[in-house]
């Protein structure tokens, strides 16, 4: 019995040798967390995300009924994150959108974002990973499906590579023995391929807010040095600034570019100050900013307390910005009474809110303990 891979050339790293990738800047910089901020990504910015690296699948997809995350079933499927010592390198999402072949017919979506290695043996472990979860995400559906006199959801699963530059279009996992046997194959997204279309990319992104998503995990990719980074942050915020999206969409891109563009604290008050004179230049302000320059006021005065309630104002905020789009998808927008009781709750009921909202049939399933 054997795991393969699809022929093809390995995928290969897309950082620029010039970018500083030695021992000095590593220490200097921040690791780079590609599992958050894709997540994020993701569930805000999903159909966009189709519309950019599987538009085939977006085609096939209804969008007047809204995506449905399911990351607590993917997290109860217990599939290994990767080998052992290498820690979370990837982010996965399980989405369940509505078919244009009617209103019984669905799809499951797995997307698997991967940050690590992309030589040989890691694609292979890559599509050995996304065939257990299929096989897992089908038998578990097809038992639901079963007991509810349903057709089975069909099953794309995608697999997005953040630094590969080049390789197969397609990962298989073949298991034979004997003449007999199964193989697996998926398509596979080399975002770094996006490197030599920049231009591209960047007139794509006037009007798919993921496109700038992907650029700023490019950038992050390429300049892994963290002073390097200053200018192509700042470089995407003017360009973000001048492609007329709204607030709902600028505030969680502005704070998407910021957390995979991670700067050390010292190159900080350079990007912040680059900013403001941004905002004030086209008069505009963004709540991602006002709250990255408290924290930064609390460093620079040595406000230890000061900092830590600025970070935590920050996370909640953002939690509860989170949860009001995510109840604005499943069930219209928020009176002023549900909007008011989010703003003003703490971290844990957030969280909590957040969760329910995966599988409540009403609003006030939300809000149960």
């Amino acid at each position: 019995m054997a795991a393969g891979v699809a022929a093809g050339s390995a995928a290969s790293a897309a950082a620029d040798p010039a970018a500083g990738t030695g021992a000095g800047a590593a220490a200097a910089t921040p690791a780079d967390d590609h599992d958050s901020p894709w997540k994020e990504a993701l569930e805000i910015f999903f159909r966009p995300a189709l519309e950019l690296l599987a538009p085939g699948l977006h085609q096939a997809v209804d969008w007047s009924v809204a995506p449905q995350f399911l990351d607590k079933e993917l997290q109860a499927l217990g599939v290994p994150d990767g080998p052992p010592g290498h820690g979370r390198l990837h982010a996965d999402k399980l989405v369940r959108v509505r078919h244009r072949a009617g209103a019984d017919a669905w799809i499951l979506v797995h997307v698997e974002v991967q940050g690590g290695g992309t030589g040989p043996r890691a694609l292979a472990r890559i599509a050995q990973r996304m065939y257990r979860y299929r096989t897992r995400i089908e038998i578990r559906h097809e038992g639901l499906s079963a007991r509810a006199g349903r057709v089975p959801p069909a099953l794309f699963s995608l697999c997005i590579l953040v630094a590969s530059r080049s390789g197969p279009d397609r990962l298989e996992c073949r298991r034979e023995f004997l003449g007999q046997g199964v193989c697996f194959s998926f398509p596979v997204v080399h975002l770094a391929q996006w490197l030599a279309r920049w231009d591209e990319l960047e007139s794509l992104a006037r009007t798919n807010p993921f496109a700038v998503v992907v650029m700023a995990q490019l950038q992050a990719v390429r300049y892994r040095a963290g002073a390097r980074r200053v200018g192509p942050a700042v470089s995407l915020v003017r360009m973000l600034y001048g492609y007329g999206y709204g607030h709902d969409q600028i505030q969680p891109l502005l704070r998407l570019i910021e957390w995979m563009l991670r700067l050390p604290a010292a190159q900080e008050p350079e990007y912040l100050a680059a900013v403001e004179r941004l905002e004030q230049e086209r008069k505009m302000s963004y709540v991602t900013i006002a709250e990255r320059l408290y924290t930064q006021r609390g460093l620079e005065q040595g406000l230890e307390q000061g900092l830590e309630q600025g970070l935590e104002q920050g996370r909640v905020k953002g939690q509860a910005d989170l949860l009001l789009r995510q109840i604005e998808r499943r069930f219209g927008p928020a009176d002023a009474e549900v909007t008011q009781r989010i703003r003003s709750a703490g971290m844990d009921d957030l969280e909590t809110w957040s969760l329910n909202i995966l599988d409540a049939a009403t609003l006030d399933d939300v809000f149960r303990d």
